[in-house]
C-alpha cells in the first residue's frame, strides 16, 4: 500500500533505526572491551544506501510488472574479526567507540529534527485546509 507520506519519512525511520542499533553496538562493544577473543561489530548502512541510489529504477506500467529494487535500504551487522588490539584477540578501542557514539548521538538528533520539520509540514498543510 502506498504511504500518505513522502519517501522522506521512510529514508529517515530507516536512518533513525541505524543510528539506533549503531548506539546499542557500541554500547555492547564498550562492555565487551575487556573480554577475550571479543570481536568489535558495526552497521553498515552508508555504502547499500549509495548502491541503491546507483541502480536504475524500472518504469512499471501495469500493476503485473516486476518491481524494481526495494525502496527501503536494510543495514547489515557486521563483525570485524580481522584485526586485534590486544594480546587476548579483542579488537575493541573504547576511545574510538566513544568517539563514534557521540558521533551517532548528534546524527540521531539532526535525523529527529528532520523528521519532525517534515511532520511539521503536514501539520500545516492540513491546518490550512480547514
Amino acid at each position: 500500500m502506498d504511504s500518505i507520506f513522502n519517501s522522506n519519512f521512510d529514508t529517515l525511520k530507516t536512518a533513525l533505526d541505524v543510528q539506533l542499533k549503531r548506539q546499542e553496538l557500541h554500547a555492547e562493544n564498550i562492555a565487551n572491551a575487556e573480554t577475550p577473543g571479543y570481536k568489535k561489530k558495526y552497521v553498515a548502512f552508508e555504502e547499500y544506501l549509495q548502491q541503491s541510489k546507483m541502480k536504475l529504477k524500472m518504469n512499471t506500467t501495469d500493476e503485473k510488472h516486476l518491481s524494481s529494487s526495494p525502496s527501503v535500504v536494510q543495514a547489515k551487522q557486521i563483525t570485524q574479526d580481522n584485526t586485534s588490539i590486544t594480546n587476548d584477540e579483542n579488537n575493541v578501542d573504547i576511545e574510538m567507540e566513544t568517539i563514534e557514539m557521540v558521533k551517532d548521538a548528534l546524527r540521531y538528533q539532526t535525523l529527529s529534527r528532520l523528521m519532525s520539520a517534515n511532520i511539521d509540514r503536514y501539520n500545516t498543510v492540513i491546518r490550512n485546509t480547514r
